[in-house]
This record gives C-alpha cells, sequence and structure tokens, in this order.
C-alpha cells in the first residue's frame, strides 16, 4: 500500500500569501489532521514560530523582515530573530546596556515577561537586582553585570536630576557606580577584603549594604572586612607574579 504523500509547496505557497498562518490553518492546507506531519513540512521550509500568542502562528523566515531590534510583527503577532520568548528575553538581558526592569522589557516584546523572568532568574541564567525599589535584570556574568548595573545607577541619577530630585540616595549613585566598576577588575581575594573595606567606611548594616551593591554574599564581606581588622593579609599572594616594583641592583664598577 502506498503511503501518503504532502507537498511542503503549498504551505510555501500559503505563507507567502497571508505572511502568518495557525496550526489549524495549514492542516487545512496540507490536507491532514496530523499536527506532526504539518511539523516536519515546517521544517522542512525554514519557519519560524511566534513568540507572542504562546507560538501559535507560523511564518516563513525568508518573508520575515526584522528591525534593529530582531523583531518583527503583524497584526499583533510577533516574531524574533532569537527564536521563542524565553531565548529573546535572555538574549536582550544580556546585550543590554543597563539591564532590564519587566515593565521595560514588556514595552519592547509587546506581551508579558514576568514568568519568563522570574523562571531565568531561578534557573541562574539571569541576575536580578533592586534599584530604586525595582528589580532590574542583568547578565549572570560577573564583568557584563558589573558594567550594566553601574551604567543603570548613572541613569537613575540623571533621571533624578531631570526631575529636580536631588537627594542624599540619588548624589550617591555616581560613587556606587564607581565601586561597581572597580569591583569587577579585582580577583576573588581582592573583591573580598575591597568590599570588606567599604563595609567598615559604612558601619552598621555596611556588610548587607555592600553584599547588595556587589551582588555578593554578605558572609564574603563580612570576612573581608574581620581580615582586614586582624591585618590578616597576605600582600605576597594579592600580588600578581612578576607584579610590584622591581628590585634595584647597584652595579659593580670595574
Amino acid at each position: 500500500m502506498n503511503s501518503i504523500t504532502f507537498d511542503p509547496q503549498k504551505i510555501k505557497r500559503h505563507l507567502k500569501r497571508y505572511k502568518i498562518a495557525t496550526m489549524e490553518e495549514l492542516q487545512l492546507v496540507l490536507g491532514t489532521n496530523v499536527r506532526m506531519t504539518v511539523f516536519r513540512k515546517l521544517q522542512e521550509l525554514k519557519c519560524r514560530s511566534s513568540y507572542s500568542h504562546r507560538g501559535k502562528y507560523y511564518a516563513l523566515e525568508e518573508t520575515l523582515d526584522f528591525n534593529e531590534k530582531g523583531l518583527w510583527s503583524l497584526k499583533s503577532i510577533w516574531f524574533s530573530i532569537h527564536g521563542t520568548l524565553v531565548k529573546t528575553v535572555l538574549a536582550f538581558v544580556e546585550d543590554s546596556i543597563s539591564g532590564y526592569s519587566a515593565i521595560e522589557l514588556e514595552e519592547m516584546l509587546h506581551v508579558s515577561c514576568r514568568e519568563v523572568l522570574l523562571e531565568l532568574h531561578k534557573d541562574k541564567k539571569v541576575q536580578r537586582r533592586k534599584v530604586s525599589g525595582i528589580y532590574v535584570h542583568f547578565s549572570v556574568n560577573r564583568m557584563i553585570q558589573s558594567k550594566q548595573f553601574a551604567v543603570r545607577l548613572a541613569q537613575e541619577e540623571e533621571q533624578g536630576h531631570r526631575h529636580g530630585e536631588v537627594s542624599e540616595h540619588l548624589l550617591s549613585h555616581e560613587l556606587k557606580a564607581a565601586i561597581v566598576l572597580f569591583s569587577s577588575v579585582l580577583n576573588e581575594k581582592q573583591r573580598r577584603l575591597y568590599s570588606g573595606l567599604e563595609s567598615l567606611k559604612i558601619g552598621t548594616g555596611g556588610d548587607q549594604a555592600v553584599a547588595t551593591l556587589l551582588g555578593i554574599n554578605s558572609h564574603t564581606v563580612a570576612k573581608g572586612r574581620e581580615e582586614i581588622l586582624k591585618h590578616d593579609i597576605e600582600i605576597d599572594r594579592i600580588r600578581r607574579s612578576g607584579g610590584g616594583r622591581k628590585s634595584i641592583q647597584k652595579k659593580v664598577l670595574k
């Protein structure tokens, strides 16, 4: 008995004409009730699913004219160069200059992102930190995150100045940004000692304040503070091999 064959060109012609279609529509076009058959044909044709509407819509890659953000839409149905909503949110956070809050992402992506951000945070694929009372999401890469956080603090300060909100809190943003950037270039031990020093400057509550600012554990800050107070610092181990001032040897005159 001969097996039934389905022509993928029927789907291609339909998508070229209407740009997008649902699985149900494509089943009718192809003449089958089997979803997997349609999926296979979509893969052959290099199609993408929408990141909005729970991936309900499909389109040919060749017909998608992505904008500078890697997005394309038709009739409020959104597609991304990154694929799914999870992959798109993650890519946006990684590539951001100053991280994104859920509201900021939702304004750009035109869909709810809160659940996705929560799952990414639980899976340790994004880091979130409170800035001016709201959660902002950053890269988990320490170097990238430090730069993103520093820019975010600078933006908060600039925004405060535009609104005439010159307060001690806002004036401290520039200093916080400098601390975060400086910390990002230190090795693990140097960062611990530096965090302990900043904690000592603050006094009561310093460990938690510095830990929140730098995105590290408060116990790490406390350990650094204790090492400084006890003078428990081995300079030779902090300095890189070959570092420091070169020794001066007296020349022997003949």
